[in-house]
């Protein structure tokens, strides 16, 4: 994980995690070359992202084609769980 944040939102870090997406699959079927899931973690602004002070949030099950597209959905879901807006998802207790 990287050590500086890749957004600040609302009083928050986002550090988006991504890794690589190997889907099983049927030996005749075509596989992407490259596939990546993301989470991301949210702590308060200025924090150390560990466990007491952060949260991992793993993104819904879609796969991206790009890192950079990954990334991006990332922070794009760390904004909306600390808007409140993804069911399930908050940031009590941070």
């Amino acid at each position: 994980m990287d050590n500086s944040p890749s957004a600040n939102y609302k009083g928050f870090d986002l550090y988006p995690l991504v890794y690589r997406y190997d889907s099983p699959r049927e030996w005749h079927e075509r596989r992407p070359d490259r596939t990546y899931s993301a989470s991301v973690v949210i702590c308060r602004e200025g924090e150390e992202p560990t466990a007491a002070n952060g949260k991992v949030f793993a993104l819904a099950a879609e796969q991206w084609e790009s890192l950079g597209l990954a990334k991006r959905a990332a922070v794009r879901t760390g904004e909306q769980i600390i808007d409140g807006l993804v069911p399930g998802q908050s940031m009590g207790g941070v």
